[in-house]
């Protein structure tokens, strides 16, 4: 490299670093501008929010008395006059409605249960959790904040006691007043001029207007980024998005308050005075090149005449001399002498070249016909790569154009000794490292071969280990129903993996007692496997010993579980005893779906009776529950994998979907008809969607005291 461009390059270098450190240091003083208008944005919103939502419980705390000194209505809820309850309370609903005091009216028992809403939902469900409602009654305080049901009606709730009425003691039960989030929301986007909606966590909207521009821009948002703003870019609009976390107090769900605003005409003249501001820099770095380029040029043009002439003698031209420094003893003189020399050196060292080429080219030959056969027993890749580089080592030894760029490839691929021989051009010393790496290519080959053939073999035994416990998974689910004359039962488990965590069971306990389990595992695979032989087995071993205390088994299952977890799995699971002379059912639930119990004019949930999967906590105790199953009532029980069966455009099946299939089970039918039309159903539904969990499905038909004809002592799977 020329003096001259060194010397520019560091001036250059060093100007560059002057400017990259102002850039640096305006970027950084713009990023920590932008850090302060974020958290001032994000806790202006969000305490905006909160005030919205405390203006709305206040309006309502003030008009508590209108529930809460109804003696009548106090009455009712006190003695849990059902009909009293809807009709009083229907009242109020309205009386809140028209002064816009509340647009939902909730009343709970003091257990927690839901007493009256004033919502038409087919399963209603309390806007805040029976904890928070047992709470307010037992403590006698007033709670307040967002809640949510079950079918994700997010409301501004406000829940007070409701004391006993006039001469009673104790308390009636809890009283809940709830406003519509959307009317909190319509404040929050007069207030900010933006869009405000609420998503789950997953994406998807549950209140608020927007929902074409949630739909635009809703999957450019980073809904895990909470207090935090955004701002995204589509179809040419440019929006800031303001990402707040909302949790329901009152309730269970967990969701995400999102402020956006169109913000387009602000960024694009942001964007104009940054791109003014880097066309400036750069026409001032041009301009200052272009000057000190002009001034080296000027100052080492007396160098340019010299350096042109030694060029020309490095390429061979040795009729190329600078003249008139003949017996000059400086600079100019030693270098005429250095010229001298080196043409000397250049005829000698062309005769030894010619010499040194004939050898060359017979051991070329010997070499290229010893490694053309050895690169035949590669594969074809290898092989290919191997006749590359011996057409490259031909091109270099016959002096071709463009040698240089090859030579420095294949230096470029060997050590620093084997770069020295490449730059010198000794063709023979390259031939023999591309034969030595075309011999480690081999050894490699072979070493991955046997590698290969290792890792297959594994994987084919662990395929075959996987394949058997899937069947013996499978062969330990009951193959016959109970034998009784009066119960039929039908049951189907289809895995997720080579081997699942569901699995169902039923069995006799005595001459007129049958057992039905069916439970689900945490996670997948062989540990759930493994954990679900453990849990059947328990419950199998404990049931006989308890026949009439579902809760027992459950609660004696639990604790040998937690004891024996040490990967700390667990298990919800359903088990119910039906009596067979009189379809008197006694079942307990730990943590599991609860059945669907489908009647001839109607089908519901079973109610649940509030227990936790096993293997968690020790200790815990499990309530039984019961209902009395008429002639010709079936039971669908069945696993989360049913409910949670999502679609090509991720919608699960659902609760709904189950009950309407449920109800719309023919009569007539048995059992494994029924499991059937429910396993198809989800089929349908999911279509080519992968099956994301285990799918299980039992189905018990109590047909009571019915004629012989139609009595089945047993069912297969």
């Amino acid at each position: 490299m020329l003096l001259r461009t060194r010397i520019s390059l560091l001036v250059i270098l060093a100007f560059a670093v002057i400017c990259i450190g102002l850039v640096a240091a305006s970027l950084k003083r713009e990023e920590l501008l932008t850090e302060q208008f974020v958290g001032a944005t994000v806790a202006d919103r969000s305490t905006l929010w909160r005030k919205i939502n405390a203006s709305l419980v206040l309006r309502m705390a003030d008009k508590t008395w209108i529930a809460a000194e109804d003696e009548s209505f106090l009455k009712a809820v006190y003695t849990g006059d059902q009909i009293e309850i809807q009709r009083l309370g229907a009242i109020i609903a309205e009386q809140l409605r028209d002064q816009n005091l509340a647009h939902r009216f909730d009343v709970l028992n003091a257990d927690g249960s839901l007493a009256y809403s004033s919502r038409s939902d087919v399963f209603q469900t309390p806007i805040v959790t029976a904890e928070v409602a047992r709470h307010a009654a037992l403590e006698g305080v007033r709670v307040h904040g967002v809640g949510n049901d079950q079918a994700r009606n997010i409301a501004v709730a406000l829940a007070f006691p409701l004391n006993a009425p006039t001469g009673a003691i104790g308390i009636a039960g809890t009283a809940v007043y709830a406003t519509d989030i959307d009317e909190a929301i319509l404040e929050l986007e007069e207030a900010t001029k933006s869009s405000v909606l609420i998503v789950n966590r997953r994406g998807r909207l549950l209140a608020g207007s927007a929902t074409d521009l949630w739909t635009s821009i809703g999957k450019l948002i980073d809904l895990t980024g909470v207090d935090s703003l955004q701002v995204v870019e589509t179809n040419d609009r440019v929006y800031s998005a303001v990402v707040l976390p909302e949790r329901a107090e009152l309730g269970s769900l967990v969701a995400r308050l999102v402020s956006i605003k169109d913000v387009t005409e602000l960024a694009h003249r942001q964007r104009r005075v940054s791109q003014f501001t880097v066309g400036a820099m750069i026409f001032f770095f041009v301009l200052v090149l272009l000057g000190l380029g002009y001034y080296m040029a000027r100052s080492f043009a007396p160098l340019t005449e010299g350096v042109g002439v030694l060029n020309a003698l490095s390429r061979g031209d040795l009729q190329a001399r600078i003249e008139g420094t003949s017996g000059r003893n400086d600079e100019v003189g030693r270098i005429a002498g250095a010229v001298n020399v080196f043409r000397a050196n250049l005829i000698a060292f062309d005769r030894f070249r010619r010499s040194r080429e004939r050898q060359r080219h017979r051991q070329e030959r010997f070499i290229r016909r010893e490694m053309t056969e050895l690169a035949d027993t590669l594969d074809k890749d290898e092989r290919d790569t191997v006749l590359e580089e011996l057409d490259q080592l031909e091109h270099v030894v016959q002096d071709t154009p463009g040698n240089e760029d090859v030579v420095l490839s294949i230096a470029d691929a060997t050590d620093s000794a084997s770069s020295a021989l490449t730059r010198e051009l000794d063709s023979l010393a390259m031939t023999a490292l591309a034969f030595q790496k075309m011999s480690e290519r081999v050894q490699d080959q072979n070493q991955r071969l046997r590698e290969a053939l290792a890792t297959k073999n594994a994987f084919i035994a662990l395929q075959k280990e996987l394949d058997i416990a899937a069947r013996v998974q499978l062969s330990l689910l009951p193959k016959t129903m109970p034998l009784s004359d009066t119960v039929e039962m039908t049951g189907i488990m289809r895995p997720a993996k080579e081997v699942g965590g569901d699995f169902y069971d039923f069995f006799n306990l005595d001459r007129h007692h049958i057992g039905v389990v069916v439970a689900d595992v945490s996670g997948k695979g062989v540990p759930a496997g493994l954990f679900m032989v453990m849990a059947r087995t328990m419950i199998r071993a404990t049931a006989r010993q308890h026949v009439d205390a579902p809760g027992r088994v459950l609660a004696i299952v639990n604790d040998f579980l937690e004891q024996n977890n040490a990967e700390e799995l667990f298990v919800t699971v359903f088990y119910g005893v039906l009596d067979d002379r009189t379809g008197h059912f006694v079942y307990a639930n730990g943590g599991h779906n609860p059945p669907i119990l489908v009647e001839s004019d109607d089908a519901g949930p079973l109610q649940t009776t509030g227990g936790v999967a096993l293997g968690m906590f020790d200790g815990l105790d499990y309530d039984d529950g019961h209902v009395d199953m008429e002639p010709g009532t079936r039971l669908v029980l069945f696993s989360d994998g049913v409910t949670e069966a999502f679609d090509d455009h991720d919608e699960p099946f659902g609760d709904d979907r189950l009950l309407v299939t449920a109800r719309t089970l023919p009569v007539a039918q048995g059992p494994r008809k029924d499991v059937t039309d429910i396993v198809s159903a989800v089929d349908d539904f999911t279509g080519e969607a992968p099956q994301f969990d285990d799918i299980t499905c039992v189905v018990l038909c109590y047909k009571g005291t019915l004629s012989p004809d139609h009595a089945s002592p047993e069912a297969t799977v």
